[in-house]
């Protein structure tokens, strides 16, 4: 259940309650991202008008009224926006229904960090007691681990968008032999949904390679996803070896995952630790905040 990608001013402007020449007046001023198809038609990409509301750069927008992509399976309308029904749809092994609720959600107004906290988190651990009780197999549980996977990347995808190329840059991964990759790719989700230029390096990083990535991009940001540790006593000497890399680059650097239990959290350096994906979407806001919200007619103008 995809959306599509682009919509016309007439579109974007019923969805954000305001004229069509409100609309084109906010393009012009680049407030509100758009290309010209070769008749010279504006056309609006979804992911800006959504993520350009939410932050309350927009008005709240009416996004029952996307349309979806062409060419896209029937779902059934009557699936519920729950842990409780993702996590069945992932037992049941119904790809579909997976990406429906999370698109879903996304639609009717959830942030990506209470779809992680509310849905995606809860499911999932839910499923892991299972197979650490015997009473999921280790084929189900890595299935369902796809199958998640696979639908954070399809809303990953409707919420990418052009406009990121303005923001700051983080890059970000799981440690060396940590080979879990959900919570990595929701906090890609979060720093990318507040307007950052995201670099994922994925699964089993070692730390010579987040010190080559901070080398090469030079980001503002460094998370570190921490699912899995093997060797603890490796991991708080890197760990601090990589904090020290990060300050003499301005950069900070943001900690997280279930592994952290506070005896080792304690022997970390670090500017940030968070619980909970909430936790990190404050503290990004206030490293940098967006734009205040523009009047209901045309919004100021945003160099």
């Amino acid at each position: 259940m995809d959306f599509a990608e682009y919509i016309s001013t007439k579109l974007a402007a019923e969805i954000l309650g305001v004229s069509v020449s409100t609309v084109k007046r906010w393009v012009d001023d680049n407030i509100l991202p758009a290309s010209k198809t070769p008749g010279g038609h504006r056309k609006i990409m979804v992911a800006d008008v959504i993520r350009l509301s939410r932050q309350g750069i927009l008005p709240v927008g009416d996004f029952s009224k996307l349309p979806l992509g062409t060419e896209q399976p029937e779902i059934s309308a009557n699936i519920g926006i729950s842990a409780e029904n993702f996590y069945l749809a992932l037992r049941n092994q119904s790809p579909l229904s997976c990406i429906n609720i999370l698109m879903s959600a996304y639609k009717t107004k959830m942030s990506i960090q209470q779809i992680a906290d509310d849905i995606v988190h809860p499911s999932m651990a839910r499923i892991g007691n299972e197979w650490k009780d015997g009473k999921l197999s280790i084929f189900f549980e890595h299935c369902s681990t796809q199958l998640c996977l696979s639908a954070l990347i399809e809303l990953r995808n409707t919420i990418s968008s052009k406009t990121n190329r303005s923001g700051p840059l983080a890059i970000g991964g799981c440690i060396s032999k940590d080979i879990y990759q959900i919570s990595n790719i929701l906090v890609d989700m979060v720093l990318l949904d507040h307007g950052w230029q995201t670099v994922n390096i994925g699964s089993n990083t070692p730390t010579v390679s987040f010190i080559e990535g901070i080398e090469h991009y030079k980001p503002k940001l460094l998370w570190i996803s921490v699912t899995d540790i093997v060797d603890v006593d490796g991991f708080i000497l890197e760990n601090n070896l990589l904090f020290e890399k990060v300050c003499r680059t301005g950069a900070v650097m943001v900690i997280g995952g279930q592994a952290l239990i506070p005896a080792i959290r304690k022997k970390l350096k670090f500017h940030f630790y968070g619980d909970t994906m909430c936790h990190l979407s404050d503290y990004i806001q206030k490293l940098y905040p967006t734009v205040e919200l523009p009047k209901r007619g045309r919004p100021h103008n945003i160099q």
